[in-house]
C-alpha cells in the first residue's frame, strides 16, 4: 500500500511516500530511503523502497526540503545542513509510526544518500544498520563506511532486482541475531550476478 505522509521540518511540511506491507495491522521493521543530490535517482529509490516493502518491511522515502514543486525555492538546490535535518524529521517520523518498530530500523542510501545517512549516524541516531545502493562510479563506501558503529553492506545499483533480495536477505538477518559489525561489512552479495 502506498500512502502520502507528511511531517515537519525545521518548519516547512515535507511529504514523503509511505510503503506498507499488504497486513499493515502488524508491527514492522522499517527503511529509511535516501536517495541522491537533488533528487536525480528518485525512481530508482522509489523502485527499492517499493519493492523492499512487498517483502515486508514498512520504506519512507521523502521530498526534502526546497527539492521538487517549491516554487519559492531555487532549483536545483542542495543544503547539507537542512538535508540532514530532514532526515531525522523523517527517522523521528518512522519511530513514531504505530506499524513501526522503532528498535528495527535501517537507512537505505542511494549513491550520496548514504553519505547523508552515515553522517546522520554519526552523530547518534536510532538506525540499526545501512546498506550503501551505489553504482559503478560512486565512492559513498569509501566516504560513509569507515566511521560507523553500525553494521553496514553495500548493494551494487547495476542489477535492481539483485539489489532487493540483497537489501532483504542482510535487514532479515541483521534483525534476527545477524552479524557483527565486520563480518556484515566484508561481504560482497552481489558477487552471485556477476
Amino acid at each position: 500500500m502506498k500512502l502520502t505522509v507528511d511531517f515537519t521540518s525545521q518548519g516547512r511540511m515535507l511529504e514523503g511516500t509511505l510503503f506498507l506491507p499488504e497486513d499493515s495491522s502488524e508491527i514492522f521493521a522499517a527503511c529509511l530511503f535516501e536517495g541522491s543530490m537533488t533528487g536525480a535517482t528518485a525512481q530508482v529509490t522509489e523502485r527499492l523502497a517499493r519493492e523492499v516493502s512487498a517483502e515486508g518491511f514498512i520504506t519512507l522515502i521523502m521530498d526534502h526540503s526546497y527539492f521538487s514543486e517549491d516554487e519559492l525555492a531555487p532549483q536545483p538546490w542542495e543544503s547539507p545542513s537542512k538535508r540532514l535535518q530532514d532526515i531525522r524529521a523523517a527517522l523521528n517520523f518512522l519511530e513514531n509510526h504505530a506499524s513501526v518498530d522503532k528498535d528495527r530500523i535501517i537507512g537505505v542510501g542511494v549513491s550520496v544518500g548514504a553519505e547523508y545517512l552515515a553522517q546522520v549516524c554519526q552523530e547518534g541516531c536510532n538506525l540499526k544498520g545501512l546498506v550503501i545502493v551505489e553504482s559503478a562510479m560512486d565512492d559513498s563506501r569509501n566516504l560513509a563506511v569507515d566511521h560507523l558503529d553500525i553494521p553496514t553492506q553495500v548493494v551494487d545499483e547495476t542489477h535492481l532486482d539483485s539489489a532487493v533480495d540483497e537489501i532483504v536477505l542482510w535487514a532479515r538477518t541483521l534483525f534476527n541475531g545477524g552479524p557483527s559489525r565486520e563480518s556484515a561489512i566484508r561481504p560482497d552479495w552481489s558477487v552471485s550476478d556477476k
